[in-house]
C-alpha cells in the first residue's frame, strides 16, 4: 500500500523517536472506531516471512485502554498489551476520531467485555 509524503515523513520522525520502550507497531492513517485503531502498519514486531504483519497491511487494534501523548505523536496501549505509535492520522476524520475517544474515556466508556453472554 502506498502511503502520502506526509505520512512517511511523520513515520520516519516516529522510528527516530525514543518512546522508552518497545513499540509493537507504527501506525499511518490512523483512525478510531468503537474503542479499536484502525491503521496501516509499519514495522510490526511479529512481522513474518510469509506476510503476516508485514509493513503496508491494514491492522485493528483490540480495544485501546489510554492514548498518551509522546512528544508530537501519540501513543495507544490496548488490551492486548501492545503499545502502538500513530505516525500519522487519516486525512479524513482521523484526528476527530481520537478526539471523540478521548472525551468518550473521560465519560467512563468501558472497552468491549471479554466474554459476552
Amino acid at each position: 500500500m502506498r502511503i502520502s509524503s506526509y505520512a512517511a515523513s511523520r513515520l520516519v520522525k516516529a522510528y527516530n523517536h525514543s518512546f522508552g520502550e518497545q513499540v509493537t507497531a507504527y501506525l499511518t492513517d490512523a483512525v478510531i472506531v468503537a474503542c479499536c485503531g484502525f491503521g496501516v502498519m509499519h514495522r510490526h514486531v511479529k512481522a513474518e516471512p510469509s506476510g503476516r504483519f508485514q509493513d503496508g497491511h491494514r491492522l485493528r487494534t483490540s480495544d485501546i485502554l489510554r492514548a498518551e501523548k509522546h512528544g508530537v505523536f501519540w501513543g495507544l496501549r490496548t488490551r492486548s498489551g501492545s503499545f502502538y505509535v500513530v505516525a500519522s492520522f487519516h486525512p479524513h476524520g482521523g484526528r476527530q476520531s481520537l478526539q471523540a475517544f478521548l472525551k468518550l474515556r473521560e465519560k467512563g466508556i468501558h472497552p468491549t467485555a471479554r466474554h459476552i453472554q
